[in-house]
């Protein structure tokens, strides 16, 4: 299953998993069939250097491992693009 949200922040551990070590943490807030943000957050890998402001696609479950690399990762949510537009029908 893959998600749209909204990046709003980034998170920093000093101490994590060797898994994730290497990986870059970002705060975000999925998005409803409308394009607001719903009052979730997520944690999510970022393998596209997305930003503040951005949005993302984020890939989760297997998918969000294999998009990191690695099968075995603690990975449960991945940003695997940044949408430039979305067009749906009215």
């Amino acid at each position: 299953m893959m998600r749209i949200a909204e990046v709003v922040g980034s998170v920093w551990a000093t101490r994590k998993v060797e898994s994730v070590h290497a990986l870059k943490m970002l705060l975000l807030r999925p998005l409803d069939g409308d394009l607001k943000r719903t009052a979730e957050m997520w944690v999510a890998a970022d393998v596209v250097d997305a930003g503040v402001g951005d949005r993302v696609i984020v890939a989760v479950g297997r998918a969000a491992r294999l998009a990191v690399g690695d099968d075995n990762a603690a990975v449960s949510a991945a940003v695997i693009g940044v949408v430039d537009s979305v067009d749906m029908p009215a």
